[in-house]
């Protein structure tokens, strides 16, 4: 087990010490999240799922999409059999 000591600043604020930074990759701009069970705090980093979400969030669609869509003339017509 690794224990490392580290102050809370005047904001609230605790730096990761360097150590655990590197030991787990987190790089600056990450999100962590913290869970408290009973009289602990935990600490983790963001994983796949929240991660991917947080990426979708940040990309800008482009693309407007249509008020409606005519599923029958778009998708459907594929597979009339008027021969």
């Amino acid at each position: 087990m690794l224990e490392i000591k580290a102050k809370v600043g005047s904001r609230g604020q605790i730096v990761i010490p360097k150590p655990i930074r590197e030991m787990f990759h987190i790089q600056p701009g990450e999100s962590m999240y913290f869970r408290v069970e009973k009289n602990d705090i935990q600490i983790r980093k963001q994983e796949g799922k929240n991660m991917l979400n947080d990426m979708l969030e940040r990309i800008e669609i482009k693309k407007k999409e249509p008020k409606n869509i005519n599923w029958k003339e778009k998708y459907y017509s594929q597979f009339d059999n008027n021969e």
